[in-house]
């Protein structure tokens, strides 16, 4: 049996990048309580929309903005955004300066994995698919004020007027 694994979140930044912006990132957040809700329904009966950290917006929306970034590379916009869950890597755009977005752009799975949720849906795994998904730049750096004290609550009124049982967070 091998020991604990851990996660490499510069794996794919490359070797400058993870150098210059790890520097500024503390090795622990502080974090208070996380409001975990307990699973009540089976998977098979619930409604799921997913939620990608990849800053992804439909092609008609405001993008997330990408000089906010540029001007702070240790913060990214703490916005949100809707997309549809008919959405493919032709209905949208991805703007973020801390990931490729390349690949995203040529399959939109690799941020939002809507074709295995609607695989799932199809085999019965999975009760509906929410006719809404999310999207917020994860990289907030150590400021994520506005997004927990507004972005987050707003998403989860949204989730909650569509009647979503589970969000499950795709974090690119």
């Amino acid at each position: 049996m091998s020991g604990p694994k851990t996660v490499d979140p510069w794996r794919f930044a490359g070797t400058f990048i993870a150098n210059a912006l790890g520097a500024g990132i503390p090795d622990e957040c502080a974090v208070e309580d996380i409001p975990w809700t307990p699973v009540t329904k089976p998977l098979a009966e619930s409604r799921v929309a997913l939620l990608t950290t990849a800053g992804v917006s439909m092609r008609d929306d405001a993008p997330f903005d990408m000089e906010m970034e540029r001007k702070r590379p240790t913060r990214g916009d703490p916005s949100w955004r809707r997309l549809r869950a008919d959405a493919t890597s032709a209905d949208v755009e991805v703007n973020h300066l801390h990931i490729d977005t390349g690949y995203i752009e040529r399959d939109l799975n690799v941020a939002l994995p809507v074709d295995r949720l609607r695989e799932m849906a199809a085999a019965g795994e999975v009760g509906a698919i929410a006719d809404t998904h999310y999207s917020i730049m994860g990289y907030q750096g150590n400021d994520p004020g506005e997004l927990v004290e507004k972005s987050a609550p707003a998403i989860a009124d949204a989730m909650k007027s569509e009647e979503v049982d589970l969000a499950l967070l795709a974090p690119v």
